[in-house]
């Protein structure tokens, strides 16, 4: 039997075979494979294995700068059937050539991952918000959402929030959301969050007034709200990810109305969200544990459902405590003494001439001690004598204590 050749093997074996040879483009936080020309080598010997390979070059697309983005643009507007196969995306900046790529690839995009990044070059940002805006509600089939930002970018400023506004009016649109992460703590913007509310002019003179903390009972209307409030009516999101805020805040609790979610993962300031955008090429990223402390999961215990969904979605740290080292073991304590029994002495009477009696005891230590009644009677009197003193007059007390020592048989 003649051996077979590379040309004669079934398609889908070879694609599945090119799969695990070609490299796909990566975040500049992740690790790039070395010399990846040299594993695309092979698809510029064949025909064949370029027509077979094509689809998964552009399965998963990372735009880190505006200029890979032109170059993109370029290619999918020469040939438009290549924005087909686009099934992840990944871009690093608010720019207009990302906008219209966005725009191209409709069809087919399942995970959309954006950085609130903007370009300081742009003559006319506006127009680029509106174009991404434009771009952001053609979407319909996006099912894994992820949002970062870079830390020296507050959601705050003018662009960041109409860009925030543009997502949260887009999610409607994507009825099969099913995961969303947020790279980045949420903060609160309704009417009485104090990032919001009107600034309190300073008086220094001014007494101090205690005024009562209000909720608001409709929701807010800044960008924040408005994309906590679209995740909580998304029909099939059941993951929500973010990073643990510091604060109490309701953003994370206007999420968990959501009736189908069913975990809510909170990271920690150093841990970047799961790649949603790359889950296809099964790159595994391990949650760390947080520590039970802040204020924000003390407040969140006070919600039965938030605490249960974040309880099913975020590791904790459960705190008890620690031993240093392991105890060497103690000496076994001697055996107690066998119990010394007590052997009573029957007592004897004997008839003085005077007409007193003695009573000899045992205490049960070998020892045998005789006792006087004229003894006794005597102590008595004198407890008695000394009792009487304290109530009575000098004189009086001390005539009772002679009585009491002369008479000696114990008239009390």
């Amino acid at each position: 039997m003649a051996p077979l050749t590379l040309d004669q093997f079934p398609e889908e074996l070879l694609e599945r075979i090119l799969a695990h040879a070609l490299p796909s483009p990566r975040p500049q936080w992740l690790h790039s494979p070395a010399h990846p020309s040299t594993r695309l080598a092979p698809l510029l010997t064949s025909h064949q294995l370029t027509r077979i390979a094509t689809p998964l070059l552009y399965h998963s697309v990372h735009l880190p700068t505006p200029d890979k983005a032109c170059l993109l643009l370029r290619t999918l507007r020469a040939e438009p059937a290549l924005a087909a196969h686009v099934r992840c995306l990944s871009i690093a900046g608010v720019w207009r050539d990302a906008a219209e790529v966005m725009s191209l690839c409709t069809e087919a995009l399942y995970a959309l991952d954006l950085n609130i990044t903007f370009d300081s070059d742009d003559e006319d940002p506006a127009r680029t918000d509106e174009m991404f805006a434009e771009a952001l509600s053609r979407l319909t089939g996006v099912r894994h959402l992820t949002l970062r930002k870079p830390n020296n970018l507050y959601l705050s400023l003018p662009r960041a929030r109409p860009f925030i506004n543009a997502v949260a009016l887009a999610i409607p649109s994507w009825k099969n959301l099913r995961t969303a992460h947020v790279a980045f703590k949420l903060s609160d913007d309704t009417p009485t969050s104090p990032v919001t509310s009107a600034p309190v002019a300073f008086a220094p003179f001014a007494l101090p007034t205690i005024t009562a903390s209000r909720t608001p009972s409709t929701p807010g209307t800044g960008p924040v709200s408005q994309l906590s409030s679209a995740l909580a009516a998304a029909p099939h999101l059941h993951t929500f990810t973010t990073h643990l805020p510091s604060v109490w805040n309701t953003s994370i609790l206007s999420v968990s109305a959501n009736p189908r979610l069913e975990r809510i993962a909170l990271l920690s300031p150093t841990c970047n969200p799961p790649l949603s955008s790359y889950s296809c090429l099964n790159h595994d990223t391990t949650q760390q544990a947080i520590v039970p402390t802040g204020l924000f999961l003390m407040e969140a215990r006070r919600h039965q459902r938030l605490g249960e969904l974040i309880k099913a979605g975020t590791p904790i740290i459960r705190t008890r405590a620690h031993t240093m080292g392991t105890p060497s073991p103690s000496p076994s304590p001697p055996p107690p003494p066998p119990p010394t029994t007590t052997s009573c002495v029957p007592s004897t009477s004997n008839t003085t001439a005077g007409g007193m009696g003695k009573r000899e005891s045992g205490v049960g230590l070998g020892l045998r001690i005789e006792i006087d009644d004229t003894d006794v009677g005597t102590g008595l009197g004198e407890v008695a004598a000394a009792c009487s003193s304290a109530r009575v007059s000098g004189a009086t007390g001390t005539g009772m204590g002679v009585r009491g020592k002369g008479k000696g048989k114990g008239r009390m």
